[in-house]
């Protein structure tokens, strides 16, 4: 996840592996999906079984990180011997785990449809029509377990025919010139479902954290791809807890952050899922240095090279959202240095984003964004909207986007030859002076 480079031979066969087991899934019966699923079980525990000797076998490598190497392939062979063991149950539960994923999606669907409708947004009846397209799977898999399992094999396997596809695309993205990649202007990639990415901010903070354990001046987690200075960046946030838990993704331009949420904490609901739509502009040195040093985050940053025109795009595109349809927003602490509000601490990101980075906010008053919702209209979906100007764009599997996507997206961009994601750099507190964490 943290790699430098991928390989363009492994790139073309799991492509070829994807499209060929999504065809496979398309066809198959209940029987052919036992099989696959104990075969899956068997590839995974030899597939451990190699690299847990292989490991064993390396005499130069350290006691601490030969163990933190040997506990995955523990895990993989665990993994696929309760495949081997459980193949039928756990086929019966997959099916069943997908509709219940599916009725997640119509009830986060239909939530973002009452928000449309409510505030009175563009894009209702789209909606609408999605939510009733999933039903119409949904439903009859409620009556029928045995269409249960074959819906979903027929879907998952046009996914991953979709998503091999994808994979074969980046190969041939290795061999055709750099000139020649930066010219194709829409870059669509196809995500890790919803359920997955959600875990990757989850899953970086851990391999981060090994990697500063082995190499606390983590050369490994800052790397620039060539030798130019990125135009523009895109931030994804790392934490434990809090909102940014799963994660939070947004643009850096001209050394100043462009963020969308739900920074107005008085209008939050639905346990802070809900709120009004809010964009943060701040200076990216001092909001970073807050996060880091005071908010316990890591950011993962990637810094993308743009054309002339690409410039002149993405700054357009950040007018609008920060200029159209808005209003300023003030944070509780800005009100009190107006005396508006009493003199006092106050302990809220907006407040503290003012102070530390001297953070001014928007408010969105109309339009898609106007509500934040954060399995819908969220933080994603606005950095999508800046990117589009540059043709970059992940395609919305069931109309959602998450910070894990971005990452997943950047990553596998990033570690391509031919493409204008040039840098990746983790920020933590080794970035910063003691003096400047004290400060905070």
């Amino acid at each position: 996840m943290l790699a430098k480079s991928v390989d363009a031979g492994a790139l073309l066969l799991s492509g070829i592996l994807f499209i060929i087991l999504g065809i496979c899934l398309f066809f198959a019966n209940q029987t052919t999906l036992k099989l696959l699923l104990l075969l899956l079980g068997i590839l995974t525990i030899l597939s451990s079984m190699y690299s847990f000797f292989k490991i064993l076998l390396k005499k130069e490598t350290e006691k601490k990180i030969k163990i933190s190497l040997l506990l995955p392939t523990i895990r993989d062979f665990i993994i696929g011997t309760i495949i081997c063991l459980f193949y039928h149950f756990i086929l019966h539960s997959f099916a069943v785990c997908f509709g219940i994923y599916l009725l997640l999606h119509v009830i986060i669907n239909s939530i973002a449809y009452y928000l449309y409708y409510k505030n009175k947004i563009k894009g209702r009846l789209k909606l609408l029509l999605s939510i009733l397209f999933q039903l119409f799977f949904l439903i009859p898999l409620f009556f029928d377990a045995t269409q249960n399992i074959q819906v979903t094999s027929i879907i998952l396997g046009i996914y991953l025919l979709g998503y091999g596809i994808t994979q074969i695309t980046d190969f041939f993205t290795i061999l055709i010139p750099t000139r020649t990649t930066n010219r194709i202007k829409k870059q669509i990639q196809i995500p890790l479902p919803v359920i997955f990415n959600a875990f990757i901010p989850r899953k970086l903070i851990s391999l981060i954290n090994e990697a500063l354990e082995v190499t606390p001046e983590k050369e490994e987690l800052s790397i620039q791809k060539r030798n130019e200075k990125p135009d523009i960046f895109v931030l994804i946030h790392l934490a434990n807890s809090g909102t940014a838990a799963m994660g939070h993704v947004e643009i850096a331009f001209e050394d100043t952050i462009y963020s969308y949420g739900n920074y107005d904490m008085h209008s939050r609901s639905l346990l802070n899922a809900v709120g009004d739509g809010v964009i943060l502009v701040a200076n990216k040195e001092d909001y970073i240095k807050y996060l880091v040093t005071k908010k316990n985050r890591y950011i993962v940053e990637f810094g993308l090279s743009l054309t002339k025109k690409e410039i002149e795009g993405v700054a357009k595109q950040l007018k609008k959202l920060t200029t159209e349809n808005t209003e300023t927003y003030y944070s509780d602490l800005e009100l009190a240095d107006k005396g508006l509000l009493p003199d006092d601490e106050y302990p809220d990101m907006s407040s503290e984003i003012y102070k530390y980075a001297n953070g001014k906010f928007y408010k969105i008053i109309k339009g898609k964004y106007k509500k934040f919702f954060v399995l819908k209209t969220n933080c994603a979906m606005v950095v999508d909207f800046v990117l589009s100007s540059i043709g970059k764009q992940i395609l919305c599997v069931n109309g959602i986007i998450t910070p894990g996507s971005y990452y997943d997206y950047l990553n596998a961009r990033f570690k391509l030859k031919n493409t204008n994601v040039i840098s990746r750099k983790v920020y933590t507190k080794n970035d910063f002076k003691e003096d400047d964490i004290e400060e905070q």
